[in-house]
């Protein structure tokens, strides 16, 4: 994981799982059930990034400006967008290439999120793993690497050996 980056998950979990195609209706019917699950995940976006924006305000009510300061709130923005996890990681790659919206400066911290995204915590991966495969990740490989060798927006590559 990237020192100080913490990725912050919201426990969605029950008796039924979250598809994995787009389907509104079913989206709908599932957070439904789980109204604490939504309001706690918009606390945490709410917690993370309006700490970011104040600042923001704040530079701008100040008169704060350099191009360091830009920088430095670019990546703060970048750390933010990491913690909050996939989704927003895609949303900050979207941003990355869009000179309409963002400085060059910013765009360059954002194009972070297309490269060098950090990696979660395995624990997270192998549970993942013995969720979706039902099994124990020992019962499917003979090995595995404990961390992962890379990592992107939606997913991290472990070296591995399947069991025969």
């Amino acid at each position: 994981q990237a020192a100080g980056v913490e990725m912050r998950l919201v426990d969605a979990s029950g008796s039924e799982t979250l598809k994995t195609d787009y389907d509104p209706r079913a989206l709908r019917e599932f957070f439904s059930k789980r109204p604490l699950t939504v309001l706690s995940r918009i606390a945490q976006v709410a917690g993370v990034g309006g700490g970011w924006v104040a600042r923001n305000v704040l530079d701008k009510v100040l008169g704060r400006s350099s191009p360091d300061l830009e920088v430095q709130r670019a990546a703060e923005l970048r750390d933010i967008i990491t913690s909050l996890g996939p989704f927003y990681i895609k949303i900050g790659q979207a941003l990355s290439i869009r000179p309409d919206i963002l400085s060059p400066r910013s765009m360059v911290e954002l194009q972070k999120l297309c490269d060098k995204v950090p990696s979660y915590d395995s624990k997270i991966a192998f549970a993942t793993i013995e969720r979706e495969l039902g099994r124990p990740v020992s019962d499917i490989f003979s090995e595995i690497t404990p961390e992962p060798v890379a990592a992107a927006s939606l997913g991290q590559v472990y070296k591995a050996t399947l069991r025969k």
